[in-house]
């Protein structure tokens, strides 16, 4: 596979940060990273070891005050979006946060100025082992585009799994996978089925899947970071990485 960027305006960075930020568990060592980079006044922090949080003065405050989950990642998006980085810091900050090189550019067709993020998947091999199926939370991530398309195909075998519905601030959500006549989810995706060999699982449905299964994963930190072995070597027990396209 051939390295592959992705240019994004300066807007669409600030964005990209802090879906990264909400993508994962709190990530509290490179919290402390990004706000010694950012140098922001009236700041202080402190990380206690093997808790997922911060202790955080800022502001007026004076004491410091313990901030996790939710609240540490919108405290952290707030940093972000008030740094008003140039072009040169904000790429420092992507390359600390996305764990890959990035650089300022502009778009050759635009001429819009932006970053230049290398998504670092060169190496990666899909291995076929259904973890990104059966392991990860998926159910909010089926698009208004995905559903035109299947309704589109008069797919309605993959349909009736989905189920739209509205989140608890009004946006139209489309779960999947929901047991049909039901509002439970299925266990796993109920399109994957067992290959021939052992650990190898299949997508039933690979030509016409979600976005957010072809897209997965964006690069080797998001890879990493969720458990997909696509980097991994090969190892006894697990069929080798076959060199074709990614079938889950």
């Amino acid at each position: 596979m051939a390295q592959t960027y992705l240019f994004l305006t300066l807007s669409q960075v600030l964005t990209a940060i802090c879906l990264d930020f909400r993508g994962y568990e709190p990530q509290t060592m490179l919290f402390c990273e990004v706000l010694r980079a950012l140098d922001a006044p009236g700041v202080k922090y402190r990380r206690e070891p093997g808790k997922a949080g911060l202790w955080l003065s800022y502001g007026n405050q004076g004491k410091l005050r313990w901030l996790e989950g939710e609240a540490l990642v919108d405290f952290m998006c707030r940093q972000i979006d008030n740094a008003n980085l140039d072009p040169e810091h904000l790429a420092a900050i992507c390359r600390m946060i996305f764990q890959t090189p990035c650089r300022v550019d502009r778009h050759p067709d635009t001429g819009q100025p932006g970053i230049v993020v290398q998504t670092d998947m060169a190496a990666f091999q899909c291995r076929q082992c259904g973890h990104c199926c059966r392991r990860l939370d998926y159910r909010d991530g089926m698009t208004q585009a995905d559903l035109e398309r299947l309704k589109k195909m008069g797919r309605n075998d993959i349909l009736a799994w989905v189920r739209t519905t509205r989140t608890v601030r009004g946006d139209i959500t489309h779960r999947i996978w929901v047991i049909p006549g039901t509002n439970e989810f299925a266990p796993s995706c109920p399109f994957l089925k067992r290959g021939g060999c052992p650990h190898q699982w299949i997508c039933s449905i690979h030509d016409v899947r979600p976005d957010i299964c072809r897209n997965y994963p964006v690069s080797r930190k998001h890879a990493l970071m969720t458990g997909c072995p696509g980097f991994d070597i090969h190892t006894p027990g697990q069929p080798a990485p076959s060199g074709n396209p990614p079938n889950k």
